[in-house]
């Protein structure tokens, strides 16, 4: 049995999606979607033991028509384990979580959480919390459950492992569920969740609690200011209405992230405040002042991880956030990014098919009907697997172009809408070879991302398409591959954006609606 060929704990743990009310944010929790024989948005790092697998044999699935097996192995000081994690979620001090499995098998269980602080010097950037007491395993399915709190203030993420132990101990494992326990539904809003500044600025965060659509103001509302050199929390008074507002002063340059908790009712959110100087600030109200839109438009975002990652502060959050400064909260934003998605995966889901993956970040996807549609792929539809030996692109050119047609039909016919689509961005190839070729070697199989000639073959293809079918066309791979200093705008992985290089897609994207 094979492991999934990922680029390790650090690439793997990259995708983040959100913890809300009434959701499950655990990436595949039912062990359904499997490609190539690897389970997807599952890792078992290589520095970690055991063996992971996909079955779907009825007798040892729980729900649905696949299960996973973990089985343990031996280790050099003898004891007998296995262990995967899943993604990423947010995650915020001061409420409580359940995380539970369904599992049957052999030995025992464990649950654990990884505890994720953000990276900043002198702050520990991880911590583990396990289960008191394991599970022990039988033939019968069991459900397995541990409640946590996030050990600290700084703690912005988490991520679900689970562990098998015992001499031959294997577990079935189904339906992974990670929930807010809360006495009742309420809802804490932030007004702006996502804002920029220029350093010195002071911001006024308008806030406001409901408990089940009424205002709550009998309650305790915390905010939590995650900040490694002095992290702490503050008691919000709130008015008979359930409003307050809180006042933030910048006074250098950074990203800082807010949280504000409602803990009895298991509510919260967070607001991105992105303090940066004046050149960047100046040239975003430029950008902005110079759109044109209509008095009432609604912008829907299409893409993969360089859409998806980094929510609450991405270029669709900064793009969002100018747009209402300029133009007034008439102004909408949808993001629909995938992580992890091709043009392929995109159709499936827009023609429909309900087995496609993550279907349901498409569902009411043109609700408001959108007057702007930006399509942003490329990344893993040219990524070259090493069964070819690095030669072959997962998705072809051919089925790229044809069914990038049948996409911007299908939003045409539907919207009506304006159609961009934006290029690839370039990728630090220098960075990006290398971890393919150690995967290969460690792994036995690896894909290669952001090859240049490829990218610039399929971003050839896209400019042709949108020639032909009336659409305009961004081009994000040259402003990335000529910039000064590339590799800042990078994160660690060389392909996926970090917050300067979001910046720079948020500021062509305003110029492009000039």
């Amino acid at each position: 049995m094979r492991r999934p060929a990922l680029l390790g704990l650090a690439l793997a743990l990259l995708c983040v999606l959100s913890v809300g009310q009434g959701s499950n944010p655990i990436g595949n929790p039912g062990f359904e979607s499997v490609t190539d024989g690897a389970i997807q948005q599952w890792t078992l790092p290589s520095y970690w033991i055991g063996e992971i697998a996909s079955v779907a044999d009825p007798t040892q699935v729980h729900s649905g028509s696949r299960a996973a097996l973990l089985e343990a192995a031996k280790s050099t000081d003898g004891k007998c384990w296995g262990r995967i994690h899943n993604i990423q979620v947010p995650a915020s001090f001061g409420l409580r979580y359940r995380l539970s499995v369904w599992a049957k098998g052999t030995g025992s269980l464990r649950l654990g959480i990884i505890n994720y602080r953000p990276e900043k010097p002198g702050l520990e950037p991880y911590t583990w919390a396990w289960q008191d007491e394991p599970l022990a395993l039988s033939d019968d399915w069991q459900q397995a459950s541990f409640e946590f709190t996030p050990v600290d203030v700084n703690v912005d993420r988490v991520t679900a492992a689970i562990n098998v132990e015992g001499e031959g101990a294997q577990a079935c494992l189904d339906d992974v569920s990670l929930e807010v326990t809360r006495r009742a539904e309420g809802e804490v809003r932030a007004n702006p969740p996502y804002v920029m500044a220029q350093a010195g600025e002071r911001i006024e965060i308008a806030l406001r609690v409901t408990e089940g659509g009424k205002p709550f103001a009998n309650g305790r509302l915390t905010a939590i200011v995650r900040d490694p050199d002095t992290p702490r929390t503050e008691e919000v008074a709130l008015d008979p209405d359930g409003a307050a507002t809180y006042s933030v002063q910048t006074d250098k340059t950074e990203l800082r992230e807010l949280a504000f908790v409602v803990a009895d009712l298991g509510a919260m959110a967070t607001v991105n405040v992105d303090v940066v100087g004046e050149e960047t600030y100046r040239a975003f109200a430029d950008a902005a002042a110079k759109t044109t839109l209509e008095s009432t438009a609604h912008l829907l975002f299409l893409g993969d991880s360089l859409t998806d990652f980094h929510r609450g502060w991405n270029y669709v959050d900064q793009v969002g956030f100018w747009l209402r400064k300029a133009r007034g909260e008439q102004v909408t934003v949808r993001n629909a990014g995938v992580g992890g998605d091709y043009i392929t995966r995109v159709w499936q889901r827009l023609s429909g098919d309900k087995t496609a993956y993550r279907a349901s970040m498409y569902d009411n996807l043109f609700e408001p009907k959108p007057s702007h549609v930006f399509i942003f792929l490329g990344h893993n539809d040219t990524k070259l697997t090493s069964g070819s030996g690095f030669t072959q692109a997962v998705v072809s050119p051919e089925e790229f172009e044809s069914l990038f047609r049948q996409t911007i039909d299908k939003v045409r016919t539907d919207t009506g809408a304006r159609i961009t689509l934006l290029s690839s961005t370039s990728s630090v190839y220098e960075i990006t070879k290398p971890n393919a070729e150690k995967l290969l070697q460690t792994r036995g199989s690896a894909s290669l991302f952001g090859k240049p000639e490829v990218l610039e073959q399929y971003n050839a293809i896209l400019e042709r398409i949108a020639e032909n079918t009336g659409c305009a066309y961004l081009d994000v791979y040259e402003p990335t591959r000529t910039h000064p200093d590339k590799p800042s705008l990078f994160m660690a992985d060389g392909v996926h954006v970090n917050l300067e290089g979001n910046h720079l897609l948020a500021l062509e994207v305003l110029k492009a609606l000039q």
